[in-house]
């Protein structure tokens, strides 16, 4: 009892108690003591809170003594309570406070630690998190230092509810695809995810309210890069027959007859085989991404000008920017630093965007092939941010940036044809691209001219006057009459599918080529609003020619062009006016939600992560494959 001799220290000469880091009470007997700092000799204290005796609490021996006056002062049984796991509330309760953590803020009505472990289950179930974090020190501690009170689900209760979660959300996600109103588009590639080899099939296709669903419901890992047995203990398949599983999980959701377009990323011949057997609606192809088409002629265009670019690298290296620097003038410049990351070319463009703002050195002697390059990257650039949009549909876009950037290609050539032969020279691979983009246009141009006519701020006008300024009123003749046929035959074909055939949809269509106008040779954008100015003189011109045999598709592409406007919606648009061509409405669907883009979105690739660290309460046996 020598400690309790001390007795009381007035309050004026004591410090107001301090919670240094070092002196972090951690064990439950600070719950009968206010710890404070002498102000005459600088030593931790404690006074009881009950009788206000004062103790010293230099603790470097334990806290031993503490408990004895606990024992002494409070009793037997406050101790021994106190000592065992926290089963009620401390002698002095806490200041009330609304739950949360701060004072003076207040979590929403019903707000409860289930609710908010739901959210933190659902973020990883659903958006492809890693589980791990949730162990993380640094995440717990930032959550204890938002609300105190909540505390951080283990990870395996978290993840015993991301299963439950995720089976919900494929259910939902199933039940989508098997009620979609009209077609569905399959993407079918290989990425890798999470160190694994992944063949993945995705399923695109816009339901009755117009909203647009790209969903991967299938992800199989290849066999070759791991055992095929390691499938049932890691809760993913493996497959040695890629090819037979996804032809098997494509069955299983009943979706052969309801196919309108399949695209193919992947050089595994077998799969192209075996998708091959397919007969969707408009197309099968291997080469129809277009970001495959616009990567490959930047990468012309990298190859190259390797010692342009050696020179861009010095001017960069010379810069000497830290990272808030690079990431704080992509920004500025409205560039995305990841897709530097990604792509060769792309990180060459960025530096040269980089180096006009702040200044050229060494690149500067070439300065000729700087601005080619600038000006094919940024087209190629951009066309592929637009058409690679994850929220709205862009198949109809597709034509129209080949085109533009076809455009690019044959002003340059035409610039440097007049050039000695050593400039030409340089720039072979200006026409060796150009060769390449002429051929992913023939090969292509039937299947995305059917999105863009049916976007209704173009239609068949859009058509005609681009294949014209590209190709000449003579070739541009053949392609719009191809593509004439292709649009009609489709809706020929829908009326038979579905029915509802009247007087107007027996015409064969051939006057919607009285819409075409080859003589135009103005400069792009002239052309283009001379189209858009003489579509009600087109319009009432066709009207007198052919007033009986018109059918809905008639009426819908010789009426006037809806305005473009920035935030045009043609899900909307085709929502709004689908009772006024309800035939052409089922095309616009089904050809609006086709796949463009090679590249898994953000919201795939957490798809395929979800599967690969299988989600779910059923067994192993059931999930693969499961369309309930």
């Amino acid at each position: 009892m020598a400690q309790a001799q001390q007795g009381s220290v007035p309050a004026q000469e004591r410090q107001q108690p301090a919670r240094k880091k070092n002196m972090a009470a951690r064990s439950r007997v600070w719950e009968f003591f206010t710890r404070f700092t002498d102000g005459d000799d600088g030593k931790a204290k404690a006074e009881c809170k009950k009788c206000h005796l004062v103790l010293g609490a230099e603790t470097k021996s334990g806290t031993s003594t503490l408990w004895a006056h606990v024992r002494i002062c409070w009793g037997d049984e406050v101790a021994d309570a106190a000592r065992a796991p926290r089963s009620r509330p401390p002698p002095s309760a806490p200041v009330s406070r609304p739950r949360g953590g701060s004072p003076g803020r207040r979590e929403p009505e019903g707000l409860h630690d289930k609710e908010v472990s739901g959210d933190l289950a659902r973020m990883i179930a659903l958006h492809g998190y890693d589980p791990s974090f949730v162990e993380d020190d640094y995440f717990r501690s930032f959550v204890r230092r938002l609300n105190p009170e909540f505390v951080v689900p283990e990870r395996a209760a978290i993840e015993e509810m991301c299963d439950g979660i995720f089976d919900e959300a494929r259910r939902d996600l199933l039940d989508r695809l098997k009620h979609a109103p009209g077609k569905v588009s399959l993407s079918v590639g290989i990425a890798k995810v999470m160190e694994e080899q992944v063949a993945y099939v995705a399923y695109h296709f816009i339901d009755d309210e117009w909203n647009l669903h790209r969903l991967v419901l299938d992800a199989i890992v290849n066999g070759y890069d791991r055992d095929w047995t390691d499938g049932p203990i890691l809760g993913f398949d493996v497959s040695v027959s890629i090819y037979e599983d996804v032809l098997e999980a494509i069955g299983s959701h009943g979706i052969y007859e309801r196919l309108f377009m399949v695209a193919c990323a992947t050089t595994d011949k077998d799969i192209h085989l075996a998708l091959e057997q397919f007969e969707p609606v408009l197309a099968f192809d291997r080469k129809i991404y277009v970001d495959n088409v616009l990567h490959s002629i930047a990468r012309c265009f990298s190859t190259r000008a390797a010692y342009t670019i050696q020179d861009v690298f010095r001017d960069m290296w010379n810069l000497n920017l830290n990272r808030q620097d690079r990431l704080q003038l992509l920004s500025e410049l409205g560039l995305d630093y990841e897709w530097a990351c990604g792509q060769h070319w792309c990180a060459c463009y960025f530096s040269l965007e980089v180096l006009r703002k702040k200044g050229f050195a060494n690149a500067v002697n070439t300065e000729l092939v700087v601005k080619l390059l600038r000006k094919v990257w940024e087209q190629v650039y951009r066309g592929i941010q637009r058409i690679s949009a994850p929220t709205f549909p862009t198949s109809n876009l597709c034509l129209e940036e080949l085109l533009k950037l076809r455009e690019i290609l044959q002003a340059e050539i035409a610039r440097f044809s007049g050039q000695d032969a050593d400039i030409q020279d340089r720039y072979t691979y200006l026409r060796e691209a150009n060769s390449i983009l002429d051929e992913a246009i023939q090969d292509s141009y039937l299947v995305w001219s059917v999105p863009l006519a049916l976007d209704p701020r173009y239609k068949l006008r859009y058509v005609e006057f681009s294949f014209e300024r590209a190709f000449g009123s003579e070739e541009a003749g053949k392609y719009v009459l191809e593509v004439t046929t292709k649009i009609n035959n489709l809706y020929a074909d829908y009326i038979k599918e579905y029915g509802t055939i009247t007087a107007e949809d027996q015409s064969d269509g051939s006057n919607v080529m009285m819409d075409m106008d080859t003589t135009s040779a103005n400069p792009w954008e002239q052309a283009w609003n001379n189209h858009r100015g003489s579509q009600d003189i087109m319009a009432a011109q066709v009207n007198s020619c052919y007033p009986e045999t018109k059918t809905k598709l008639d009426r819908y592409l010789q009426d006037p062009l809806a305005l473009e406007t920035k935030d045009f919606d043609v899900l909307k648009w085709w929502k709004d006016h689908s009772s006024e061509y309800p035939m052409v409405a089922r095309m616009a669907r089904d050809a609006l939600a086709m796949p463009t883009c090679s590249k898994l979105s953000s919201d795939q690739l957490a798809q395929v992560k979800s599967i690969l660290r299988g989600y779910s309460k059923k067994p192993f046996g059931d999930t693969f494959l499961s369309s309930e």
